[in-house]
């Protein structure tokens, strides 16, 4: 009976730990057999066609899993994996995001001679992505993460441009940066619970001498990967330079590895932290502000997708603060930033593959792409009828008393996503016409892993939420969920009149990086380059030779000269105003 009883414990140890395993053990599994080792091309050539199906466990766990963990002391340093409430959303979008990516990818690079390495790259990164959602440890998330951070690069650097190769040396100078401070975070919080399980870390944190380190260390490690100012600079970088799939998968997934990241780690409930939660509510409302009116000056779709990407990241930055800074209003804060996360990562992934398919060849085929377009734009602007309304409409309730002036700025920051998805249609509208993203033509695995994007967008949030969310219940919260619709197409109306009338025809522009680049052209004492010339938009202006009178104001002058200039101001006009409205 008890040899019996001991291999019954050990069957269910054995299957519990499949089951939280398999979906990081699958994409490791496919990478392996990509190996040239294990077959001749051809044979490789069909195991390609079935990469996408590697997201197919992760997505039947985020499914049908009960909820639970499972213990497995023999790992790192003694893992637990499993999954919880917040797990599966997060789960459950990131494995549709990888598995429509990959369809998309079929047909994205079915002729490109690097695509044995994209697709290492991509199932590395994809086995990071899982297994991180999966972990109930510090250490087996920390493992997971680094795993999937720097699989990324190999996307980033896939065409191997200049540009491409420049970006990927910023994102993984950043990578480094993160990986350190996470490392110190986490064994600051080791020392101080004892334990490496997240429901330990929390509550001993709150009279830990180590916990102002800890939750510096974990924004700074996590804010990396969120996009966080000023940690966001890699993104606009990395977006334009990388396969339209990675794109795709760098902002609607992996950048919310680090929004879970902090979930897990930070001491949300267990203490107050007011000084870092307000701190973090001002520059998830600067980067609402900052990064939509960066991303309308951009001239690449992609560019503009990402810095409406940052500007997103601050709503959720917004709601990680408050759970900071209110413990009482922790709960509700996380919900919200979870439900945010699930519309943004289908939305803006969306949004990404629909880059590649502006060369539609047929009228009906540019229709049919237009209203997809249209359709994950209003989400994002949070229009009513839309995911993005009950993101939205969620976090504002998360609000505790005292932060009127927080959901007065969150209402007008949602006026500068309607101006940047106003601006990132219209780019893509002229690139469609220039063919400037069309390497190909759009092909039936295109189609197909887009096609599934847009219907979650449409319609993937009853897995979440209600139904009854998604519309506005009286005659005040449809007016207040149109206003800023409205105001952004004003004052894109307005940008469009000013440039025809008084700039005579030219636009300004924030160099992609923006920050990076002053920062650089100071730290050289020359003038930044000018940005590259990417396809169907001209190159920008050269920077003007400067001769300066003294050596320092000659490095302020050469920051200017490259115009990142107008972002510093830009961060400093809209913190200004946040002052104001949290002062009142």
């Amino acid at each position: 009976m008890a040899d019996a009883a001991a291999s019954g414990a050990f069957v269910a140890a054995a299957s519990g730990a499949l089951t939280w395993l398999a979906p990081a053990l699958v994409p490791l599994a496919a990478l392996l057999l990509l190996l040239p080792v294990f077959g001749p091309a051809r044979r490789m050539q069909r195991l390609r066609l079935l990469l996408p199906l590697a997201a197919l466990p992760a997505l039947g766990v985020a499914l049908f899993a009960a909820p639970g963990a499972v213990d497995l002391p023999w790992m790192f340093l003694g893992a637990r994996f499993g999954l919880d409430g917040t797990g599966r959303i997060f789960l459950l979008f990131t494995a549709a995001l990888w598995l429509a990516g990959g369809v998309h990818a079929l047909g994205y690079l079915h002729d490109d001679p690097r695509r044995n390495s994209f697709w290492l790259f991509w199932c590395a990164a994809m086995a990071g992505n899982f297994g991180l959602v999966l972990a109930q440890d510090a250490a087996s998330f920390y493992v997971f993460f680094a795993l999937m951070s720097f699989a990324s690069y190999g996307l980033v650097v896939h065409s191997r441009t200049p540009e491409a190769l420049h970006a990927g040396r910023v994102y993984l100078a950043l990578v480094v940066l993160g990986e350190l401070a996470l490392f110190a975070a986490i064994a600051l919080a080791w020392q101080a619970a004892g334990s490496l399980n997240f429901t330990d870390i929390g509550p001993a944190l709150a009279a830990s001498p180590w916990r102002d380190a800890v939750i510096g260390l974990t924004l700074v490690g996590f804010g990396i990967k969120v996009g966080a100012l000023p940690l966001h600079v890699w993104l606009p970088l990395a977006h334009p330079v990388a396969p339209t799939p990675a794109s795709a998968v760098l902002s609607g997934a992996m950048i919310k590895a680090g929004l879970l990241g902090w979930l897990r780690l930070l001491p949300l409930g267990a203490a107050g932290a007011p000084g870092w939660g307000e701190a973090l509510v001002a520059l998830g409302l600067v980067a609402a502000f900052a990064a939509a009116l960066a991303g309308a000056t951009q001239r690449q779709a992609k560019a503009a997708l990402a810095y409406s990407s940052i500007s997103q990241m601050g709503f959720v930055t917004v709601a990680v603060g408050i759970a900071l800074a209110v413990p009482a209003a922790a709960p509700a804060a996380v919900a919200a930033a979870a439900l945010y996360a699930f519309h943004h990562a289908f939305a803006k992934a969306a949004l990404f593959l629909g880059v590649s398919l502006a060369g539609a060849p047929t009228a009906r085929a540019r229709a049919l792409w237009m209203i997809g377009v249209a359709l994950p734009a209003l989400a994002l602007a949070g229009a009513p009828l839309t995911s993005g309304y009950a993101a939205k409409a969620a976090l504002k309730a998360a609000l505790p008393a005292g932060f009127e002036g927080v959901a007065a700025a969150l209402a007008l920051a949602a006026a500068g996503t309607s101006l940047v998805m106003l601006r990132a249609v219209w780019l893509l509208r002229h690139d469609a016409g220039a063919g400037a993203h069309a390497s190909h033509a759009p092909n039936g695995a295109m189609w197909a892993g887009w096609a599934l994007l847009v219907g979650c967008c449409l319609l993937g949030w009853p897995a979440v939420g209600r139904l009854a969310d998604l519309w506005p219940a009286t005659a005040g919260a449809w007016l207040g969920a149109v206003w800023p619709l409205l105001l952004g197409a004003a004052l894109a109306a307005l940008a469009v009149a000013w440039r025809r009338r008084w700039a005579g025809g030219r636009e300004f522009t924030v160099p992609p990086g923006d920050l990076l680049g002053p920062l650089l052209a100071l730290a050289r004492g020359r003038p930044a380059p000018a940005a590259p010339a990417h396809a169907a938009h001209r190159p920008d202006e050269e920077a003007q030779a400067v001769v300066p009178s003294w050596p320092a104001l000659g490095r302020a002058e050469a920051a200017l000269s490259a115009r990142g200039g107008l972002t510093l101001a830009a961060i400093a006009v809209a913190l200004a105003g946040l002052l104001i409205a949290l002062a009142n």
